[in-house]
């Protein structure tokens, strides 16, 4: 999962780099299972990408490395130079364990920091907790980012389904893990009315 917000004036540009030349790029590496973009409708940054891996282990793979770092093209390297908020969360669905992403207009993302590994299932407690009853709710998934830093790790949720998930309330919100919350970002699918060869990947489970 990445997340980025180019300058106003470079927007354009910037979802032409994205959906031409990044995601294809991606979804051609052997182990990229399904591609997403979306808008964020309230918070920061403007736009996030979400792949599921076979493995974590597929970003070390060749075929990945021959497009990532020293590897990026000019036109990847000069956006890079330009966009703010980058940030990426690689890691393990620690639950339910390898749900897909699904083909919900809307996706709420929590960014929990500095959690102990032994508070995991608290944690899923939590959310299922605040998540599971509510019928706008499609899924919910959980990421470790991956490594851990002194037993510590950032985990983020990903809540899927209709309009109105921030404004579900409940205990993964609130209390010992509301403190936790960094970043309470909804979005909304950018590709949802659109077709495209760089989407065949894609999987609709809805």
């Amino acid at each position: 999962m990445v997340t980025m917000a180019p300058p106003p004036d470079m927007d354009e540009e910037f979802n032409d780099w994205y959906d031409t030349e990044h995601v294809p790029e991606r979804t051609a590496v052997d182990g990229f299972e399904t591609a997403q973009r979306y808008v964020c409708l309230a918070g920061f940054p403007r736009y996030m990408a979400a792949y599921d891996l076979t493995s974590p282990l597929v970003l070390a793979g060749q075929q990945y490395q021959n497009i990532s770092g020293e590897k990026y093209s000019p036109w990847t390297k000069r956006i890079l130079r330009k966009v703010r908020g980058l940030w990426r969360i690689s890691g393990t669905q620690v639950y339910p364990g390898e749900a897909p992403v699904m083909q919900a207009p809307r996706l709420l993302l929590l960014h929990y920091g500095g959690l102990r590994e032994t508070r995991v299932d608290e944690l899923v407690s939590q959310l299922r907790a605040t998540y599971d009853n509510h019928g706008q709710v499609w899924q919910l998934r959980l990421i470790r980012n991956e490594p851990s830093v002194n037993e510590l790790s950032d985990y983020v949720a990903i809540v899927e389904g209709g309009e109105g998930l921030a404004a579900i309330r409940g205990p993964a919100l609130e209390g010992e893990f509301g403190r936790h919350v960094g970043v309470v970002n909804e979005y909304a699918r950018y590709w949802a009315n659109r077709s495209d060869h760089a989407l065949s990947k894609v999987v609709d489970e809805r």
